[in-house]
C-alpha cells in the first residue's frame, strides 16, 4: 500500500456516494460516528443523475420515479421539504405492435379478448407464485429451486398460450429488467415483484412505480444528504482500489489518499466493487455472487419540446413497443408545462444496436418518437442520450439482476455481512430492490448494524 499519500483515520469509510452510501453515511455521523465516503465520480448520487436544461428545467439521466407506496423516500422528502409531482397519466396511452399503433387505457394494451385472457390468467398464476415468497427468504426450499432453474423466458413459454400474450411478457421484461426474459431467472422475477408490490405495478404509473417524481430531480435528495455529509468527510473522484485486513482494522487505498478503519462499508453497484482489491480475498460465495451479476442494458432518452404537444393530442406519452429502437415512453414534463420532456427507453438488444458507433442516436431516437406519435408535432429541440453501461464504476442499469441458478446458489451472500466488511446499495434493498426505496432501506439497515456492532465492542 502506497506510504506517501495523505493517510486518514475514522470509525466507518463508505465507498460510493449513491443514495445507499449517502443516508448510510448521514446515519453514521448523527451517532456520532467519524466517516469517510469515497466517491469515485466527480459528483454524488451514483445511478441518480440529472441535468438542467434553459429555464431551470431538471431533466433526469437515472433514477427518476417512485411510488407513494414506498415509506422511506416519503420519509426523506418530508425531512428535506422537497416538492413531488405525479406522473401524468390522464389521455390515451399508445401500442405499436406489428407495424400498427393503437391507443389504450391502463396497464394492458388492446391485444384482443382471448389475448387479453390469456395475459389475464398468466398475471394471476405469476401473482399467487409470488404470494408465496412475501416474507421469505428467496432460497432453501426444492420448490424455489426449481423456480431459480427457470428462466422467466422458460415460465413464459411454457405458461402463456398465444404469440401476443408471451410477446407482452418479453416486453415486461424488457421494460423493468433491461434483459430479455430467457437470461433472468424466473426465482429473481418473483422475488422482485413480491417485495415491489406486484408485477402488475412495477409498469403503472397510477398506484405503481411511476407514479411520483421529484419536481426539481432526485439529484436534489442526494445534494440535500450530501450537505449534512460536509466536505470535509465526502472525497469525491476517489476511487478506492483496495481493500485489506489489518489486525483490529481495515485499510483503505484510494487513488488520492489512504485510511485506517474500524468498519467499511461498500455501497456500489457489482461492476465496481469488482475492480477493488480485497485482501484477503472475499469469501468464495460473495465473490463467486459479484462476478455473477450482470447488470441490465437500458439507454435512457429525454426528448425535450417546446411544449408537451402530446398532452395537448390528449396522449399521455405513455407508450408500449415491439419495434427498433424504442421499448417504452412515458412524460417527464415540467407541471406548469413550460416545455414538454418524453422520456424514452431503449433495452436490451435494441440498445446494442442503437449504440453502434456509425449510429446518430439523437436523430434516430427523435426520428422514432416522431414515427410512434404519427407526426403529429415539431422535432424535439434536444435529445440527450444517457448509457449507464458506458460508465465504468456503474456498468448497466437498471440494475443487476439474477442469472438463472444463481440466487438459490450464492443469493445468501446477497443479504450477508461480513464485518468489518459490510454491503448495501440498491441490489441489495429488502424492499423494492433496485429502486431509490430499495437503496434507502439497503443503506440504513447496514448503517445500523455497524452502530450495533460498535456498541456491543
Amino acid at each position: 500500500m502506497p506510504t506517501h499519500f495523505p493517510r486518514r483515520e475514522a470509525d466507518v469509510c463508505v465507498i460510493g456516494a449513491g443514495l445507499a452510501g449517502l443516508i448510510a453515511a448521514d446515519e453514521l455521523l448523527a451517532a456520532g460516528l467519524r466517516v469517510d465516503v469515497f466517491e469515485a465520480q466527480a459528483g454524488v448520487g451514483g445511478r441518480v443523475k440529472d441535468t438542467r436544461r434553459p429555464g431551470d428545467v431538471a431533466v433526469e439521466l437515472g433514477a427518476n420515479w417512485f411510488s407513494g407506496q414506498q415509506p422511506l423516500i416519503a420519509e426523506q422528502i418530508r425531512r428535506f421539504g422537497l416538492e413531488t409531482v405525479a406522473t401524468h397519466d390522464d389521455g390515451l396511452h399508445l401500442f405499436a405492435w406489428n407495424g400498427r399503433t393503437r391507443t389504450f387505457r391502463g396497464a394492458i394494451p388492446p391485444l384482443g379478448p382471448l389475448k387479453l385472457v390469456d395475459i389475464s390468467q398468466a398475471i394471476a398464476r405469476f401473482d399467487r407464485i409470488a404470494a408465496r415468497l412475501h416474507g421469505q427468504a428467496p432460497w432453501g426450499s426444492e420448490a424455489l429451486q426449481r423456480y431459480d432453474r427457470l428462466s422467466f423466458g422458460q415460465w413464459i413459454d411454457a405458461h402463456l398460450y398465444t404469440r401476443a400474450g408471451r410477446e407482452f411478457f418479453y416486453l415486461v421484461s424488457e421494460m423493468v429488467f433491461g434483459v430479455e426474459p430467457h437470461l433472468v431467472s424466473f426465482l429473481y422475477v418473483l422475488y422482485y415483484a413480491s417485495r415491489s408490490v406486484s408485477l402488475t405495478s412495477l409498469i403503472s404509473v397510477g398506484q405503481g412505480h411511476q407514479e411520483l417524481r421529484f419536481r426539481d430531480g432526485p439529484a436534489r435528495l442526494c445534494d440535500r444528504i450530501a450537505e449534512r455529509i460536509g466536505p470535509a468527510h465526502l472525497h469525491l473522484e476517489t476511487p478506492v482500489r483496495a481493500v485489506r485486513l489489518a489486525g483490529d482494522g481495515v485499510e483503505v487505498d484510494t487513488s488520492r489518499l489512504t485510511g485506517r478503519y474500524r468498519a467499511v462499508l461498500c455501497a456500489v453497484p457489482p461492476p465496481a466493487a469488482r475492480q477493488i482489491a480485497f485482501a484477503p480475498a472475499l469469501p468464495p460465495a460473495r465473490g463467486r455472487l459479484l462476478q455473477a451479476l450482470p447488470m441490465g442494458r437500458v439507454v435512457k432518452v429525454q426528448a425535450i419540446y417546446e411544449r408537451p404537444f402530446w398532452l395537448e393530442q390528449g396522449l399521455s406519452g405513455q407508450s408500449m413497443c415491439d419495434g427498433y429502437p424504442l421499448t417504452y415512453t412515458i412524460d417527464n414534463s415540467p407541471a406548469d408545462r413550460r416545455c414538454g420532456v418524453l422520456a424514452a427507453f431503449v433495452c436490451s438488444s435494441r440498445a446494442e444496436r442503437f449504440l453502434d458507433a456509425h449510429t446518430d442516436r439523437t436523430a434516430v431516437a427523435a426520428q422514432a418518437i416522431d414515427r410512434l406519435f404519427g407526426g403529429r408535432f415539431p422535432a424535439p429541440r434536444e435529445v440527450l442520450v444517457e448509457d449507464w453501461a458506458a460508465n465504468p464504476w456503474i456498468g448497466g442499469s437498471y440494475g443487476a439482476y439474477f442469472p438463472p441458478g444463481v440466487m438459490t446458489t450464492l443469493g445468501r451472500a446477497l443479504h450477508d455481512q461480513q464485518p468489518p466488511l459490510y454491503w448495501c446499495g440498491a441490489e441489495y434493498g429488502q424492499v423494492h430492490p433496485c429502486q431509490m426505496e430499495g437503496a434507502l432501506e439497503s443503506g440504513l439497515r447496514s448503517a445500523r448494524l455497524i452502530k450495533t456492532a460498535f456498541a456491543h465492542e
